[in-house]
């Protein structure tokens, strides 16, 4: 995607369109800020199609009752009916809600809003599954009038800046705006992804456990909080699927990058996640696990070692195939020798546990090679016995209880 070719804002906007969420839905909601007559609807309304509606409602002129249901009595009982722009998505590929000036509604409309971008609720009625949450409001210095949006409702959007640059309005005004296509993510490898920027963001905040949170009072857009954060690695995983991620070889920030989790946590906050990651030395897991690529150990500090160590555990997980299991074994029991004896076996426990328990890793281990490799099960066996020895029994006994 050139992003010469659309607004500032739109190539973030159309990622988290597509970045798949912990609720199993599709799209992290967004909220838009930018001047009036920029073409925000008109590029959301360029994706429409007869399978993906794009339905507008302007926020301020409609009632809390076309978001939370208007409640009728029926059979003595309390109901909520569905509104009738529901039926607009009667569609299995889902489409986009557009929620149009979201700062003229009044708090009672924001409040209504709240359950609907969150929970993908209009009442007690499931928003349909592949329905994608936008809103759109000016900058708060060109607000005429207006509500502020509180910050539980700010908190549940990831925030893009939007700019209709000249050079783009210029090619516009010859040869019309580009069409505006979603990106291809898929759901495994994303999850794959995600799992690592998770990773990292456990390792960041066990350094900075005051970033956790942020005050919505230092951030006029996003800023950092649990959910926030959940936002920002679902992001940018969609980001490091695409090649956008400064972890790739030779890939410096992207701007998409920077705008993605910036939007989630606050700009204060992501540049010090940013900084964080690209110092650290890591290497791919699988490559090393493979045996493609060596590492030493020595040369890496506790973060460094904590993150990797738990990188492989989705490569010796229940679903490695049998020889894979073995062959990246013979990496990995050196490695795990190697870091006891620099004193570290503490920093990589938590992903032994993991391995041995969830994944009974060891079990299988022990099973597949008295089968297929008996040197490799002799290994195996002394590993087994010095590593679990003495205290180190009474750590697996913990590790497996």
């Amino acid at each position: 995607m050139s992003q010469k070719k659309y607004p500032k804002g739109a190539e973030a906007l159309l990622i988290a369109l597509q970045t798949p969420n912990n609720k199993g839905t599709i799209g992290i909601p967004v909220l838009i800020w930018g001047k009036p007559g920029e073409g925000k609807s008109s590029f959301l309304d360029s994706l429409s199609t007869s399978d993906f509606p794009v339905l507008t409602l302007i926020a301020s002129i409609h009632d809390p009752t076309d978001f939370s249901g208007l409640p009728i009595i029926k059979n003595d009982k309390v109901h909520y009916a569905v509104p009738e722009w529901v039926e607009k998505f009667d569609t299995k590929e889902g489409g986009i809600l557009f929620l149009d000036e979201l700062t003229t509604a009044p708090p009672a409309v924001q409040a209504a809003l709240l359950r609907v971008v969150l929970e993908r609720k209009v009442g007690f009625h499931d928003l349909p599954k592949y329905v994608r949450i936008v809103s759109a409001a000016n900058p708060p210095d060109l607000m005429t009038g207006g509500w502020e949006l509180s910050p539980p409702l700010r908190n549940r959007f990831v925030h893009l800046q939007w700019e209709l640059t000249t050079e783009v309005y210029k090619a516009a005004l010859l040869n019309g705006f580009e069409k505006a296509r979603l990106p291809e993510i898929p759901i495994d490898e994303h999850k794959g992804k995600e799992q690592e920027y998770k990773l990292l963001i456990n390792s960041f905040l066990s350094r900075t456990p005051n970033l956790l949170s942020s005050s919505p009072e230092n951030d006029r857009y996003g800023f950092a909080s649990p959910r926030s954060w959940d936002n920002a690695a679902a992001l940018m995983a969609s980001c490091a699927v695409l090649g956008l991620s400064p972890l790739q070889t030779g890939q410096e920030t992207s701007s998409v990058f920077l705008e993605l989790l910036a939007g989630c946590v606050g700009d204060g906050v992501a540049t010090n996640f940013i900084g964080y990651i690209k110092n650290l030395r890591l290497p791919d897991p699988k490559a090393v696990l493979d045996g493609i690529v060596e590492v030493d150990l020595e040369q890496l500090n506790e973060s460094e070692i904590f993150i990797l160590f738990n990188g492989f555990k989705r490569f010796l997980s229940k679903e490695t195939e049998e020889t894979a299991l073995i062959e990246r074994s013979k990496i990995l029991i050196p490695l795990i020798e190697n870091i006891v004896s620099m004193g570290n076996k503490d920093i990589i426990f938590p992903a032994m546990r993991h391995l041995a328990k969830e994944e009974h890793y060891i079990a299988r281990l022990i099973r597949r090679t008295a089968q297929k490799d008996p040197q490799m099960n002799k290994t195996v066996m002394q590993f087994l016995e010095s590593f679990f020895s003495s205290e180190g029994f009474e750590d697996y006994v913990k590790l497996i209880g």
